[in-house]
């Protein structure tokens, strides 16, 4: 364990001593989410991946479902979690498509001066935040709820009759559709981590300065 950590202290030394500016400005934040831009990126596919997963569970409710839910059909079904869904597919698509722009400014004006490696990571920083709070709490809340249904109708009975009518599973008029939805976020999450593996590749190639 001790030679782990060792290893670990040591890699960041050598960044700090002889990294990219952009690589020691990042390392000195020390933030709640420090890892790479490639790291990050992959975390958010699989965070739109997860919600790909709501088709099968949707498929997956029991009979005891139907009476709350708008329509056991996932094509045709439109419930009103499905807006949170949404929300949280946008805000991490939305910064996803933040974190791609920065990585390829960063790759095509290598190497940065400090200011811009600074303006850098504060972006990076901003769009962290946003996708793995704001957009990680949403999602995990949309598949609860669907999990909720999983559950049966007694479950969720209990959870309308606590929030005093409020059924997540009725129809939202949204005009999307949970197969839709979840077809849409698996497309996304896969062109996100083909960008992800172009990125890789862009970044590996920067030499130190």
């Amino acid at each position: 364990m001790g030679d782990e950590n060792d290893g670990v202290d040591d890699e960041f030394a050598a960044t700090i001593c002889s990294g990219s500016t952009y690589e020691r400005v990042r390392l000195r934040r020390r933030t709640y989410v420090s890892q790479s831009t490639i790291t990050k990126l992959g975390w958010q596919s699989l965070l739109l991946g997860g919600l790909a997963l709501l088709l099968p569970i949707y498929l997956s409710f029991p009979a005891t479902a139907t009476p709350f839910i708008g329509s056991p059909d996932p094509a045709v079904a439109s419930p009103k979690v499905l807006v949170l869904g949404l929300a949280g597919a946008t805000v991490v698509s939305i910064t996803a498509v933040t974190l791609v722009g920065a990585t390829l400014y960063r790759v095509r004006n290598y190497p940065l001066d400090p200011a811009q490696a600074r303006t850098v990571v504060d972006v990076e920083e901003v769009a962290s935040a946003l996708a793995f709070g704001t957009g990680g709490l949403t999602i995990g809340l949309t598949l609860g709820y669907f999990l909720l249904g999983l559950s049966g109708g007694p479950a969720i009975e209990r959870y309308v009759s606590a929030m005093d009518g409020g059924n997540p599973f009725a129809a939202s008029g949204l005009g999307l559709s949970v197969a839709e939805f979840a077809v849409g976020a698996l497309l996304a999450a896969v062109c996100l981590l083909a960008i992800r593996r172009y990125l890789a590749g862009r970044v590996a190639e920067l030499v130190d300065e």
